[in-house]
């Protein structure tokens, strides 16, 4: 008794739930065996140490081949940035109007999952799903309950290693 399309909202709660296993498995810092070459952080991507936030991404990027360095971009966390921010600031209030990407130079996507910065060339970052993604649905008739699935068969290919950079922070003895 709704005028909300059951179906297509179903779907697209199915979706939202395959995007969140695609980020968990990519941002996986210990990931699952079998799974190693799937996470930016369990690929051997090349880590670039800072002894600030700010300091680290700035290291990366520089750090990058010229190739991958004019279409990096950083995926980070917003709590970071935010640190990273009030420390740029110290007290200032300028920084906290400009854009990311006039702060580091490079845009910026924000995720949770990005426990360290990771800089570089996303074109070199993969997903591959095959067979195709499936989307099933069924009715019990014992319970009258409709009942959808979403199969989906996929891996996270970093094509190129050396397109990424870890920023990695590192704390004075």
């Amino acid at each position: 008794a709704t005028d909300t399309d059951l179906v297509s909202t179903v779907e697209r709660a199915l979706q939202s739930g395959l995007a969140a296993k695609e980020k968990k498995v990519s941002f996986a810092v210990t990931p699952k065996a079998g799974e190693e070459e799937m996470s930016f952080y369990g690929a051997g991507i090349k880590e670039v140490q800072g002894d600030s936030t700010y300091k680290a991404i700035k290291a990366a990027i520089a750090d990058l081949a010229e190739d991958f360095r004019d279409n990096a971009k950083v995926m980070m966390r917003y709590s970071d940035y935010l640190e990273m921010i009030e420390t740029l600031a110290n007290g200032s209030a300028t920084l906290y109007n400009a854009q990311p990407e006039q702060i580091i130079g490079k845009p910026v996507v924000f995720s949770d999952a990005a426990v360290k910065p990771i800089v570089g060339d996303f074109r070199y970052s993969h997903f591959n799903y095959d067979p195709a993604i499936t989307y099933e649905s069924d009715k019990d008739i014992s319970t009258g309950e409709n009942l959808f699935v979403l199969t989906a068969w996929f891996d996270h290919k970093i094509k190129l290693k050396s397109a990424f950079r870890i920023a990695s922070v590192v704390t004075a003895p």
